[in-house]
C-alpha cells in the first residue's frame, strides 16, 4: 500500500482553487495546519469522542465493511482496529459499497450508525441504520429495509432514480436529525442535501425530509453534510468536486434556523491550492468538539497510476485517501477557518 502524501501529486485541475475565507493574519497558519494522522486508505472519516478516546469510521477498505480506528487524542497516535465495525449489512444491502459512515451516541448509551450501501433490489445506494453497545461495534443492522431510498420533494433529477448517500447526524433539544445527499454523479444534476427528523431512538423517520442545499456553482456535486450550531447560527459544512481529483474541497453555508435558508460562503473552507498543495482534495469532513477546541477531520488523496474515468464510481483501486486532522477556528465575524 502506498502511503498517502508520499507519491504522485496531481496536475492542477481545481477551477475553484482559492484561499479559504479566513483573516489574512492566519492564512499561512491555515495552510500549514493539517496533520496526516492515518497515512493509509481511510476515506470519508466520521469521528466521535467517547470519554478521552477518539474513534473514527471509514468507507469500506482494509477488507472490512467499516474500518474503525481509535486514538487517545485528536492528533494520535491512531490505530486501525482488527475487527470490522459493521461485519454484517442490512438484509437489503450487498457488500462492496458501504460508504461514509456517521456514528453518534444516544442518551441510553448505545451508539447509532448511519451508513450508505447498495440496495440489492434497486441496484443503487440507500441509507441504513445499525446499533451497537460499544463505539467499536460490532454494529447490528436495524430493520429489514433501509431508512432512505427516495429523493424528497423538491429534489428533481430527471428520469433516473437518485442515489442516497453520505449520511450525517445532528441532535438538538432532544430532537435527532439525519442529513444525507441526493444524487451521485453527472447523470444526477443538480445534487441536493436533505434534512430528515428522526425518532428519539434514531431508527425511524418522523415527518417528511426537507431539501436544505442545492448544487449551484459548485464543481460536479455537493455531498458529505456536517452540521454545527454555534452562537445562534447553523453552519453546514459540505464537500464539492470529484473525490478522485484535486478539485475536491470543503465548503460551508450558514443559516439562522435549522431548516434554512442556508447562505453559501463566497469561498471554500479548504482546497488543494489553499493548503499549498500539501493536501490533495480535502473533503469528507467531520467536526468534533474537544474540550474547548473544535477539531475537523477529513481525507486527502493521491492517485497511483493513471486517473479514473470522469465518473469515479465505484472507488478506483488506485485511489488512496488518508485521514487528516486540523483545528477549526472562528473569525470575529463568526466565519470558520482551518488552522
Amino acid at each position: 500500500m502506498v502511503a498517502v502524501g508520499a507519491a504522485t501529486v496531481w496536475a492542477a485541475t481545481d477551477r475553484d482553487a482559492v484561499s479559504p475565507a479566513v483573516p489574512t493574519a492566519v492564512s499561512a497558519q491555515a495552510a500549514a495546519g493539517p496533520k496526516l494522522v492515518i497515512p493509509s486508505n481511510f476515506p470519508d472519516p466520521g469521528v466521535i469522542k467517547v470519554g478521552t478516546t477518539f474513534y473514527a469510521y471509514a468507507t469500506n477498505s482494509h477488507g472490512k465493511n467499516m474500518p474503525v480506528a481509535s486514538a487517545p487524542s485528536a492528533r494520535g497516535p491512531w490505530s486501525i482496529l482488527a475487527a470490522d465495525g459493521l461485519p454484517r449489512l442490512g438484509k437489503w444491502a450487498t457488500t462492496g459499497r458501504t460508504w461514509a459512515p456517521a456514528v453518534t451516541r444516544r442518551k441510553d448509551g448505545k451508539f447509532l450508525l448511519y451508513y450508505a450501501a447498495r440496495n440489492a433490489a434497486l441496484k443503487r445506494q440507500c441509507v441504513g441504520v445499525a446499533v451497537a453497545s460499544s463505539p467499536v461495534g460490532p454494529f447490528a443492522p436495524s430493520g429489514s429495509k433501509p431508512l432512505v431510498c427516495n429523493a424528497p420533494a423538491g429534489a428533481k433529477q430527471g428520469k433516473l432514480s437518485p442515489e442516497i448517500i453520505d449520511a450525517g447526524s445532528y441532535e438538538e433539544s432532544s430532537r435527532r436529525y439525519l442529513l444525507y445527499k441526493v444524487g451521485y454523479n453527472q447523470y444526477h444534476k443538480p445534487s441536493f442535501l436533505a434534512l430528515q427528523r428522526m425518532s428519539a431512538d434514531g431508527l425511524q423517520p418522523v415527518g417528511k425530509p426537507k431539501v436544505i442545499l442545492k448544487q449551484t456553482n459548485e464543481p460536479y456535486t455537493v455531498e458529505a453534510p456536517e452540521l454545527v450550531h454555534r452562537q445562534g447560527e447553523y453552519v453546514l459544512f459540505y464537500s464539492a468536486g470529484v473525490f478522485s481529483k484535486d478539485n475536491y474541497q470543503t465548503r460551508y453555508a450558514v443559516a439562522s434556523s435549522l431548516g434554512g435558508p442556508y447562505k453559501k460562503a463566497a469561498k471554500p473552507l479548504m482546497t488543494t491550492a489553499g493548503f499549498g498543495r500539501k493536501v490533495n482534495g480535502p473533503g469528507g469532513a467531520d467536526v468534533v468538539w474537544d474540550a474547548g477546541t473544535w477539531r475537523i477531520f477529513f481525507h486527502g488523496a493521491i492517485l497511483v497510476g493513471p486517473p479514473p474515468k470522469p465518473d469515479p464510481s465505484p472507488q478506483p483501486k488506485n485511489l488512496q485517501r488518508g485521514m487528516y486532522e486540523a483545528d477549526l477556528r472562528w473569525s470575529k465575524g463568526g466565519l470558520p477557518y482551518v488552522q
